[in-house]
C-alpha cells in the first residue's frame, strides 16, 4: 500500500473494507477492496478467486483489474474507480423524476454487453443489482463486486448454491432448482423495471408474497409513454420458466429492442460481440483458460451475521438431463416458514449490502461413481436459507444472500 494515498472508506462489509486511493506516481484515483486472508489453505484459495477471475474479464462495461497483492493478512485488490457511484444511488437522487428513455436504453445495452462477456466465459454473476452496477465520471456502465460468482464447466452446465439478493432472485432458485445464466438475465430485468420507474417489480410486506409474486412472475406493468419494445422485453425477461427468457445474445442481437439498444453500445462492446459472434456464442478457448485458473468451484466470501457461523460456500456444477420437468409452483415449506417475516418495503431502495455464507455439501467429485448417478435435486429448500431470512432484519431485505446445499440421493 506504500504506493498509494488513501482518501477514505468508501464501502464495509462482510468481505472488509473498500478505499478509495490515489496512486503516488500517476495520481489516477482507484478502489481497494480488502479482504482478510483466512488461515485455512483451501479458504485462503478461495478467497484469491475473486482477484483472479476479475484479471481475466476485460471489457469496457466490466470494473477494469489492475493489480493485486497481500499485505498485513489482507489480499488488497486495486480496481477501477467509477466516480458516478452506484447504480442505486443514481436511482435515488432521481426521487419521484423519471429517467429520460434514452439513459434506460444507453445503460441497460452496457450492463448487458458485460454480462453476455462473462456469460461467453461461462460465469455467472449471481448478485446482479442496481448496488452492484456502477457508472463513470462520463456515465459508462460497468458492472462489478463479482465475489458471488461461479464458473460453470460447459455452456450446458447448472449451478446448485443459493445465491443473490432476494428482491433480485429469479424464481428457479426460490424453487431450489438448478439455475444458469438465465437467473442473470431475471436479476437486469430488475434492474431495468428500477430505470423505468424507480421502483422493484416485485414489491412485498412479507417473505411469503415476495415469493409468491417472483414465483409467478406478477408485477405492476411499465408506464405507458415507455416504446413498446421495453415493454415487451420486461415481459420476456420475466418468464418464469429460464428456458423462455432471452439470452443477453439474443437481446443484443435479435430481439426487438436490440435496435434501440445498439445504437448506445460503446465501440469496443460492439467489437467485442462481433468477435463473439465471429467465434460462436461461447468462446472455449478463453473459457478453459478461466476454467483452468478456477477450477469448477466458485468464488466464496465469508462472515458472520448476527451470532451466526461461516462456512466455505462452493459452487457445483453438472449437466442436468434436459427431459428433466420440475414443478411449477413455490415449495410449500418456504412459504409457511418464512409466512410471518418481515420485509422492507422495496420503495426505501435500502442499500445495505453483506453476505451469509452457509454450509456446504461434498462436491460430486467425492462421491463414489454409483452415487453419482443417483444424485437427485433436493426438493426442499435448505433450512439455512430460511433460518437466514427469519433473522434477518429488515433493513437486510437489499442484503446479498450466499448459502449452499449439495444435492441429495
Amino acid at each position: 500500500m506504500e504506493r498509494y494515498t488513501v482518501h477514505k472508506v468508501i464501502g464495509e462489509g462482510s468481505f472488509g473494507r473498500a478505499l478509495l486511493v490515489q496512486c503516488k506516481s500517476t495520481k489516477e484515483k482507484y478502489v481497494v477492496k480488502e479482504i482478510q486472508l483466512p488461515k485455512n489453505q483451501s479458504k485462503f484459495d478461495s478467497t484469491r478467486r475473486e482477484a483472479i477471475l476479475l484479471s481475466k474479464l476485460k471489457h469496457p462495461n466490466i470494473v477494469a483489474f489492475w493489480e493485486a497483492f497481500e499485505a498485513d493478512d489482507l489480499l488488497c485488490i486495486v480496481m477501477e474507480y467509477c466516480g458516478g457511484g452506484d447504480l442505486l444511488q443514481r436511482i435515488q437522487q432521481q426521487k419521484t423524476v423519471q429517467f429520460c428513455v434514452d439513459d434506460i436504453l444507453k445503460w441497460f445495452s452496457q450492463m448487458c454487453a458485460g454480462a453476455k462477456h462473462i456469460h461467453d466465459k461461462r460465469v455467472l454473476h449471481r448478485d446482479l443489482k442496481s448496488k452492484n452496477i456502477f457508472l463513470t465520471d462520463n456515465g459508462t456502465i460497468k458492472l462489478g463486486d463479482f465475489g458471488s460468482a461461479c464458473i460453470l464447466n460447459s455452456s450446458k452446465a447448472y449451478a446448485h448454491a443459493y445465491v443473490g439478493t432476494p428482491y433480485y432472485v429469479a424464481p428457479e432458485i426460490w424453487d431450489n432448482k438448478p439455475y444458469n445464466n438465465k437467473s442473470d438475465v431475471w436479476s437486469l430485468g430488475c434492474v431495468l423495471y428500477e430505470l423505468c420507474t424507480l421502483r422493484h417489480p416485485f414489491q412485498a410486506p412479507s417473505w411469503k408474497s415476495l415469493i409468491l409474486k417472483v414465483c409467478r412472475g406478477t408485477y405492476p406493468p411499465l408506464p405507458n409513454h415507455l416504446p413498446y419494445e421495453l415493454q415487451y422485453l420486461v415481459k420476456q425477461m420475466f418468464k418464469t420458466n429460464p428456458k423462455d427468457r432471452p439470452s443477453l445474445h439474443t437481446i443484443l442481437t435479435s430481439h426487438r429492442v436490440s435496435r434501440l439498444l445498439r445504437t448506445h453500445l460503446l465501440p469496443q462492446a460492439i467489437e467485442a460481440e462481433e468477435q463473439g459472434r465471429r467465434t460462436g456464442r461461447w468462446n472455449r478457448e478463453e473459457g478453459k483458460k478461466v476454467v483452468s485458473v478456477l477450477g469448477e468451484k466458485s468464488l466464496m466470501k465469508t462472515s458472520t451475521f448476527e451470532g451466526m457461523e461461516s462456512a466455505e460456500v462452493s459452487c457445483e456444477s453438472k449437466e442436468t438431463d434436459p427431459r428433466k420437468q420440475w414443478a411449477a409452483e413455490p415449495s410449500d415449506s418456504v412459504l409457511q416458514m418464512l409466512a410471518n417475516a418481515s420485509l422492507i418495503s422495496s420503495d426505501s431502495m435500502a442499500s445495505t449490502c453483506q453476505t451469509i455464507t452457509g454450509s456446504t455439501a461434498k462436491s460430486a467429485s467425492e462421491e463414489p461413481e454409483n452415487s453419482r448417478q443417483r444424485r437427485r435435486w433436493e426438493k426442499d429448500p435448505p433450512e439455512r436459507l430460511l433460518s437466514a431470512l427469519e433473522k434477518a432484519g429488515i433493513s437486510q431485505a437489499f442484503s446479498t444472500f450466499l448459502i449452499h446445499r449439495g444435492a441429495t440421493r
